[in-house]
């Protein structure tokens, strides 16, 4: 994918994008969640429902050939044929940070190739107005002043501590990995969502340590961006993390800047 071709899909998607950022913004500012149990034990709310409808049917209307797999439909069959592509889609990434008021919530929109590849990947940070863009060689940050390219990422320098981005839900699970891998720590900042990928994009973190479950729509989107400027995300295995078009737990990752 070109630099031509990553911005032109991100014209189609982004009025989506807007429209269900408002729709998330409408329920966070009214602060009446009403929240619900999904099977697994994770929460929704209307801001989530409200969203998947935007973009399951946007999405759908702009591009009637690639199928929709989204958290909020994860029991749908999917009528996804051999070789195709498709999107992996979170409403709502971080539902628990959106109820608590923290800000860092995010809405995740990726395009995963016949390889089980992220090739393309939004990332909307509704409160910051920021939406993450990347796919091929490059990255940008669209904002309603502009569209600003992200550098490429700089490797990792030997004997300098690492900024290191954790799960706020997750604090602690790391440290026997970071310890045992003799990675010095600088800073440990803690987030929710898929906002951790972009911080590593932008390189304001250098790693991005996950050790608890996760979905393949909570990461596809964000790995899309940080593999575009350099950076990879990569399981314990070092094998790069890939997906399926369906609901599938993914193994545990380090995202982050090259030479980790």
């Amino acid at each position: 994918m070109n630099g031509e071709e990553r911005k032109s899909l991100a014209d189609a998607v982004y009025p989506i994008i807007l429209e269900a950022r408002e729709a998330v913004l409408k329920v966070y500012r009214s602060g009446h969640f009403h929240t619900e149990e999904k099977s697994d034990h994770s929460p929704v709310t209307a801001a989530d429902r409200a969203s998947h409808k935007i973009l399951s049917e946007g999405l759908r209307q702009l591009f009637a050939d690639v199928p929709v797999v989204s958290e909020e439909a994860q029991e749908e069959p999917l009528p996804l044929g051999d070789g195709a592509r498709y999107w992996l889609v979170d409403p709502l990434d971080g539902t628990k940070e959106f109820i608590r008021q923290t800000g860092e919530f995010t809405i995740n929109v990726g395009l995963v190739d016949r390889s089980g590849r992220p090739i393309w990947g939004l990332v909307d940070v509704p409160l910051s107005g920021r939406t993450y863009v990347g796919g091929g060689g490059g990255a940008f940050v669209r904002e309603t002043s502009g569209d600003t390219p992200l550098d490429p990422l700089k490797p990792a320098m030997p004997g300098q501590g690492a900024v290191v981005a954790l799960s706020r839900s997750h604090q602690g699970a790391a440290d026997d990995w970071l310890r045992t891998h003799h990675i010095a720590v600088k800073r440990l900042v803690y987030a929710g969502s898929a906002v951790k990928f972009c911080w590593a994009a932008e390189g304001r973190v250098d790693l991005y340590v996950r050790l608890r479950p996760t979905m393949g729509w909570d990461t596809a989107a964000g790995q899309a961006v940080l593999e575009s400027v350099g950076g990879s995300v990569h399981t314990m295995e070092g094998v790069p993390l890939t997906y399926e078009p369906a609901a599938r737990v993914n193994p545990f990752f380090v995202a982050g800047r090259p030479g980790f």
